[in-house]
């Protein structure tokens, strides 16, 4: 079976300005170890409805907007692109149903217009990161560190269900002051999935995954610290940066802020493979003194050997 090879950029860009309000009554996550994993991950989100990626002109003064989200063409139900290319098949006037803001909006369009809409009608969305840690008492998992936003709309979409599969990266483009690197990776088409996701929220993606995905994945469980206990100094970052393998790899936490730190790539292999830190690895775990602290969520981009990161009591609240 050929693999599928796709370029991703994941990975949220942070520009020194990154904070998120504090909920002191967020009851704490009860769980005391996890098993921090590492693996690269592709994840798939289907929208259970067609949405607009683009702003469209149709008209000379009639506008489809980003998110625009279509329900109905000509009274028949719609949730995916195959549903859209069945009811306008050799139809002349179409009526389109489509919501915005939770408002429901009738447009009648000839067939010609529905055409140019369909290049930016898109019913899913994907892309990849990496597995933070596994709960093996509730099979549940966390991944990336943060949201998964919708490209190039910057929408973050309800979904009907998502996947994640383990991915294999085949080449590496490093990471340059300015310009982010990133992972070329396949993933083969009739592979299953490895886990279900539930969450998506502002932590990252939540779910559980499949107990016969995760057999060869090694299960060494370590204590989740709480914030208090993440200082300045050494620490190990856990990621895939070749085929299905994760590697540790050597850090210096330079500044603790509450539940965020910043970080400093100082392992060599790593710098001289990848530069630093690449889109995509949102979502490594970080280890210190043997327990896990952390999670990657962004990247400086003039400093790609720099990193921002969450506490990871704080992502196992999902949410702020």
């Amino acid at each position: 079976m050929k693999p599928s090879y796709r370029i991703w950029s994941l990975i949220t860009i942070l520009f020194f300005t990154l904070f998120f309000a504090v909920n002191s009554t967020f009851a704490q996550n009860s769980t005391s170890s996890v098993v921090p994993l590492g693996q690269s991950i592709q994840i798939d989100l289907q929208y259970g409805a067609v949405v607009l990626g683009n702003d469209v002109l149709l008209t000379d003064d009639y506008w489809l907007r980003t998110g625009d989200a279509i329900k109905q063409i000509n009274s028949k139900n719609v949730r995916t692109m195959e549903d859209i290319k069945t009811h306008i098949k050799d139809k002349e006037q179409i009526i389109i149903h489509y919501e915005r803001n939770k408002n429901m909006y009738t447009k009648e369009i000839t067939s010609e217009q529905i055409l140019k809409l369909l290049p930016f009608l898109k019913d899913a969305t994907e892309g990849i990161g990496t597995l933070t840690y596994f709960d093996l008492e509730t099979n549940e998992f966390g991944a990336l560190g943060h949201q998964i936003v919708d490209h190039p709309s910057g929408l973050t979409p309800s979904f009907s269900e998502g996947s994640i599969y383990l991915s294999s990266i085949l080449q590496i483009k490093k990471s340059i002051p300015g310009k982010p690197g990133y992972k070329i990776t396949s993933h083969q088409n009739n592979s299953s999935p490895i886990g279900g996701v539930n969450e998506n929220n502002v932590y990252g993606i939540f779910g559980k995954l499949e107990k016969n995905a995760i057999e060869n994945i090694p299960m060494q469980e370590v204590e989740v610290a709480d914030k208090e206990a993440i200082t300045t100094g050494k620490a190990i970052m856990r990621t895939s940066i070749d085929g299905e393998k994760v590697q540790d790899f050597s850090i210096e936490i330079t500044t603790v802020e509450d539940y965020l730190f910043q970080f400093t790539v100082i392992d060599k292999t790593l710098i001289e493979k990848t530069g630093g830190i690449l889109q995509g690895m949102s979502g490594s775990p970080i280890i210190q003194q043997d327990k896990l602290i952390g999670v990657v969520t962004h990247m400086y981009v003039d400093k790609p050997k720099n990193g921002a990161a969450l506490s990871i009591k704080e992502m196992m609240k999902k949410n702020p």
